[in-house]
């Protein structure tokens, strides 16, 4: 008996090394299935696609498309190929976001989007028949926010909608029927004070199903109602109770046993990742079973360019094959499952670093055909594939996880410790991340995924959400600042934690443009300046800037540059030292090195030339483990922090405290620095007639390694190990040495553990 219980523990040991020792899926492209793009959109300023095909064969394809400073939502007919015909859609350009399509069992298409008209988001709905636009319907008419639509027709040709819905500080998710051109009253089919969206509707002859993803406390989780004929039943979470749960899609296979697939950042058994990939559960004779991840450990924990799926989309095949679509931050990927066997996964043709859009939708022609819409680099594309190409790989099994194996593993929260000092004229430490992406440009997670990983797992004081308004040819359209400034609303609360309305200000690397800045605002009425549209140098940004109470922040100096020329404290008061590539005080830095190396665009350089500006440290993440191999850290959110000083923590004392250079910059941790000079604060500019009486204290989150004085860029003190046993270093020192004239100092701290410090400058007029 002993002696088989140790043969089966060494069974179990050897297969759960081969397990984590497993190659990656193997990834083959499109064109063994015969898939074929066929370009839909002249324009790059096209989004949101989706299709769906009428009894004729005709492929409908609808997006949204910014034409001359507005927006429209815009149809296309495809037939064999080609487009045919085309329409617009929305009876007036504004913000018109994310349109939905699909056909009733008369080759009617409906369309149904959001749109902010007269300042108030609404649903709009509108039918097209033999050709011919039908009447737009606005579907709501309250004060509340009203976004996010989802449609389905049922059997009996019934049009089932469902939206996502903000009345005042509750969230809810709502549903309605058009029967025979009237609409039902909506109905609340589930409210929370948690942020809940992005439903999904899908109906058969029988009943209609509804999942969404819903915040509860630190996590995202996943949703399901259904419609009986009569009411709605009660709500059930179907995905874990923890960990990041977003964006559900349903899916009927042909016995119309459903299916729902969502992305998350949860690893089999509870563990949390630092990226997403999808998983799923069945709905079969009235329960939900187990849930199937298609990807193994060496999936999920892949550190290139191609790590990480989300945005699940699914169709069945006419086998009932299931067909599971995702995008990576950097492509677009299909694979198979067939029972228990599983396809190498597929990558579409495009390739290259960009912002792509999200979701690919697709849907099964009559021809047998797998049809997909997607926004991809620079346009909208129609693939087309074979779904009987397929082959299966080696490995077929794919991972279950029964619900009662999962085991809560809470994030850990960081333990919030107080300096050993008390800041005069009530200031206080806050501290955030300025400097975050999301699938919306070049990373990858929704908006909300940023906003709640900073707010409830990283547990910061602050944060901002910097997507690029401009880059590799996708453009921030104006509906997604304004969704954008919704999210970021809803998660904002004085003096618990504040977002900072900002994006990305991108243009090319130096000498052919100006380097990256980010933008921040005071107020969330300011629109975007992009560097394609409306400010195409540092100086028309700073104009517009001025007009809206805005400020610039330039970043990874050393690998892009930055117009140092160009500098205004007022409207670029402050740099990035440090983010996920790398430190960039000055060339060769240690020991966090940095990516790139222009001589001449490093901080020193910059403070050497006689500029003034404080720093400020960001992530700049992405959603990439190791930030595809260039960063240092698995969790490229914590590789850049900011720590500003001020008063309170609300949008207007945090923009204040930056504006005067009242910040520092760390490379992750919550190092406290206290570095004063005649009793002015870091950022000061002040005179003297007397030796600058300098004030150093520091507080590491490890084993202090140096801390460092700096004036003029060369170091002038030197203080060694802790001075407070663990806890850090204080020290007066009178500069008795300071030559008369202009100086600045700051502090660069080196901790054991290798993360780093550093203090904005103090400018000192030193005139004995």
């Amino acid at each position: 008996m002993i002696h088989t219980k140790i043969k089966l523990s060494g069974l179990i040991i050897f297969l759960l090394m081969g397990r984590i020792q497993s190659a990656p899926t193997p990834i083959l492209p499109i064109s063994q299935l015969n898939g074929i793009d066929i370009q839909i959109t002249q324009s790059f300023l096209a989004e949101y696609p989706d299709l769906c095909i009428d009894h004729s064969n005709n492929i409908w394809v609808v997006y949204t498309e910014l034409v001359r400073g507005k927006e429209w939502i815009k149809l296309v007919k495809v037939h064999n190929g080609v487009v045919i015909d085309s329409c617009t859609v929305s009876s007036v350009g504004g913000y018109e976001f994310a349109p939905r399509i699909t056909v009733d069992q008369s080759d009617r298409i409906w369309v149904v989007w959001s749109a902010k008209r007269k300042d108030n988001w609404d649903i709009y709905l509108r039918g097209i028949e033999q050709g011919q636009l039908l009447p737009e319907q606005r579907l709501t008419n309250n004060t509340g926010v009203d976004f996010y639509p989802s449609i389905s027709i049922a059997k009996d040709n019934a049009i089932w909608l469902a939206w996502s819905a903000k009345q005042g500080e509750t969230y809810v998710i709502m549903a309605s029927c058009i029967v025979n051109s009237r609409l039902t009253s909506p109905s609340q089919v589930f409210s929370a004070t948690g942020q809940c969206f992005r439903p999904i509707i899908l109906s058969n002859d029988k009943k209609v199903y509804l999942a969404w993803d819903c915040r509860e406390g630190n996590s995202q989780t996943i949703w399901f109602a259904t419609w009986n004929g009569v009411s709605w039943e009660m709500p059930q979470r179907i995905s874990p109770s923890f960990g990041f749960n977003f964006c559900p899609h349903l899916a009927f296979n042909h016995q119309q046993n459903l299916t729902c697939a969502w992305h998350s950042n949860m690893l089999p058994h509870g563990n949390l990742n630092y990226n997403n990939w999808l998983w799923l559960r069945h709905f079969r004779q009235g329960r939900w079973r187990e849930f199937l991840l298609p990807g193994n450990e060496a999936d999920l924990l892949k550190n290139g360019e191609d790590q990480g799926l989300e945005f699940a989309q699914m169709v069945y095949d006419q086998r009932n094959r299931l067909w599971l679509l995702g995008r990576s931050s950097q492509g677009f990927y299909v694979q198979c499952l067939d029972r228990e066997k599983r396809s190498p996964i597929y990558r579409l043709p495009i390739e290259g670093w960009g912002g792509r859009g999200t979701e690919m939708h697709a849907i099964l022609g009559s021809d047998g055909q797998i049809y997909t819409v997607r926004r991809d680099l620079r346009y909208i594309y129609l693939n087309q594939f074979d779904p009987d190409k397929v082959i299966f790989s080696e490995n077929t099994l794919s991972l279950r996880v029964f619900p009662h194996q999962l085991k809560n593993q809470p994030n850990q929260v960081p333990q919030i410790a107080q300096p050993f000092w008390k800041l005069p004229d009530s200031l206080s430490y806050f501290w955030g991340d300025l400097h975050q992406h999301s699938a919306l440009s070049d990373g990858m997670g929704t908006v909300d995924e940023c906003l709640l990983r900073s707010r409830y797992n990283l547990n910061y004081d602050f944060a901002a959400l910097t997507d690029h308004e401009w880059f590799t040819a996708n453009y921030l359209l104006p509906s997604e600042w304004e969704i954008i400034k919704v999210f970021e609303k809803s998660f904002s609360q004085d003096s618990i934690f504040t977002v900072i309305p900002g994006y990305e200000w991108t243009t090319p690397r130096l000498p052919n443009g100006y380097g990256h800045k980010n933008v921040y605002f005071d107020n969330f009425a300011a629109p975007i300046f992009s560097y394609l549209f409306d400010a195409n140098n540092s100086l028309a940004l700073f104009a517009k800037l001025a007009q809206y109470g805005g400020i610039a922040v330039p970043h990874h100096i050393g690998w892009t540059g930055t117009d140092w020329q160009n500098h205004q404290p007022l409207y670029q008061p402050v740099i990035e030292i440090v983010s996920t590539h790398g430190a960039f005080e000055y060339q060769g830095n240690e020991p966090i090195t940095h990516r790139g190396g222009m001589p001449g665009y490093f901080i020193q350089d910059g403070l050497a030339k006689g500029l003034v500006f404080g720093f400020v440290g960001g992530s700049d993440g992405h959603g990439l483990r190791f930030h595809h191999g260039v960063g240092t850290k698995a969790s490229e959110w914590t590789s850049g922090m900011t720590a500003i000083i001020a008063r309170n923590n609300t949008l207007a004392a945090l923009l204040d405290a930056i504006r005067q250079r009242r910040v520092y910059a760390t490379s992750g941790e919550r190092i406290f620095l206290d570095l004063r000079i005649n009793d002015c604060q870091m950022g000061s500019i002040l005179e003297t007639k007397t030796p600058p009486k300098i004030l150093i204290r520091v507080q590491g989150t490890a084993p202090l390694h140096y801390v460092y004085l700096l004036r003029d860029n060369q170091i002038i003190l030197v203080l060694g190990k802790d001075s407070v046993a663990g806890q850090g270093v204080q020290s007066n020192y009178d500069d008795t040495e300071c030559p008369k004239g202009r100086h600045f100092y700051y502090l660069r701290v080196i901790q054991e553990n290798g993360a780093m410090a550093w203090s904005s400058p103090i400018w000192v007029n030193y005139a004995p």
